[in-house]
């Protein structure tokens, strides 16, 4: 069967809406059903998100793009109530409420677990939105399996066998080059430059994050660390020598300290 996700961004504008934003608007059209339609309650949303400090840097919100998006999200669930399900277990799972707190990412990643799982996942009755922003992510690109910092999230949709992804604008680069993005696969706090003074941090074994140039690309990928040669340095140069296999095709490469980066502990 097709995994049609719901896709409230399939042109492809920059998004108006935080995923916060996106995720609270979708509580509150389950909740208070013809409601959200009305002119009042779209306008009362929008000064709220204009108002958050969350939108630091970005543009208001007018209550037309709210109204705009509830009519788009009852669209949706008018077309998705006549497409016929292939078997009875492949039911579609509606978006839940994302704790918010510091482990924003761990939250992400266990509610996209339970969901694949068929399970109920276990978060607090008093239930809010989570706030990506207590964290600095980095993502996997689908194009050439390369991580890239995240510079915004811009929607999210929950496939019909209940993974949860993430639309992601990556940083350095326009709207065009955004990517729908696995949360439990392909979504992680963004990994830490491996500076001089901290080379011993690294073990034979751990998964790093290494820069890798030739003719035809420049990219961090994943790479594990096979063997490293410790020399005595000074705080500010690093002369070890790191030697790592790439994940993606298995290739040996000594690497330089200043072109690793290592995993949050």
């Amino acid at each position: 069967m097709t995994s049609e996700p719901m896709d409230t961004t399939e042109t492809e504008n920059v998004s108006e809406f935080t995923l916060a934003e996106i995720l609270e608007m979708e509580n509150l059209y389950r909740k208070r059903g013809k409601e959200v339609q009305q002119q009042e309650f779209c306008e009362e949303l929008a000064t709220k998100f204009s108002c958050s400090g969350n939108r630091d840097g970005k543009s208001s919100i007018t209550w037309d793009q709210v109204h705009t998006w509830f009519l788009d999200r009852q669209l949706f669930s008018a077309v998705k109530s006549k497409t016929p399900v292939a078997h009875s277990n492949e039911v579609t799972k509606q978006p839940a409420i994302i704790n918010s707190s510091p482990n924003a990412l761990k939250n992400l990643v266990a509610l996209s677990k339970a969901w694949a799982a068929s399970e109920k996942p276990k978060t607090p009755k008093a239930q809010r939105v989570a706030e990506l922003s207590d964290l600095i992510f980095e993502a996997l690109s689908a194009k050439d399996c390369a991580w890239y910092d995240v510079a915004a999230f811009t929607n999210f949709r929950v496939l019909y066998h209940g993974e949860l992804e993430v639309r992601v604008r990556f940083s350095g680069f326009s709207h065009d080059q955004d990517e729908w993005v696995n949360v439990r696969k392909g979504l992680r706090e963004r990994s830490i430059p491996l500076v001089p003074s901290e080379c011993h941090k690294v073990k034979v074994g751990d998964l790093l994050l290494c820069f890798r140039a030739n003719e035809d690309h420049a990219l961090y990928s994943d790479a594990q660390l096979l063997r490293v040669e410790r020399q005595l340095h000074d705080t500010d140069s690093c002369t070890c020598a790191f030697l790592v296999r790439f994940e993606y095709d298995n290739a040996e490469v000594e690497v330089h300290c200043s072109e690793i980066c290592r995993r949050p502990s």
